[in-house]
């Protein structure tokens, strides 16, 4: 019975250790310094004319906060949509969405900047700190 116990407990560990190495991309997303609730965080791997890529995703909680896991290597835009009236699709006008990058300094606006995620390589701090309502 020891010996059966303590092989579960090794393969509780060494699983938990593999959840440790998954690969995971983090951030917060606020407006006007608040923190957003429910919005819809995005990983895009591609944006053309055609469409986009969809590399991954998940909302954030009460405290605006996300974590993305089991993200695969790659280069990445990091976008954010707050369904204002919770119908579960972007109406243009009405939603904010908002992008990781970095605000340019003569119009003010966020020059979306993407991001390298590598093979068990965690990325924390993507944040997104201004959701636009595109006319």
């Amino acid at each position: 019975m020891k010996k059966v116990l303590g092989l579960v407990v090794v393969i509780v560990l060494l699983f938990g250790c593999e959840r440790l190495k998954e690969t995971t991309v983090s951030g917060r997303v606020t407006y006007g310094g608040e923190a957003v609730d429910g919005a819809f965080v995005l990983l895009l791997e591609s944006v053309s004319l055609e469409g986009v890529s969809l590399g991954g995703g998940w909302r954030t909680g009460s405290d605006g906060r996300y974590e993305i896991i089991r993200v695969a290597a790659g280069d990445y835009y990091v976008a954010a949509i707050k369904d204002e009236n919770g119908n579960l699709q972007y109406d243009q006008g009405t939603d904010r969405v908002g992008w990781y990058g970095e605000e340019d300094t003569l119009t003010g606006l966020t020059i979306p900047e993407q991001i390298t995620v590598v093979e068990r390589e965690n990325r924390t701090g993507i944040n997104i700190d201004t959701l636009y309502i595109v006319p």
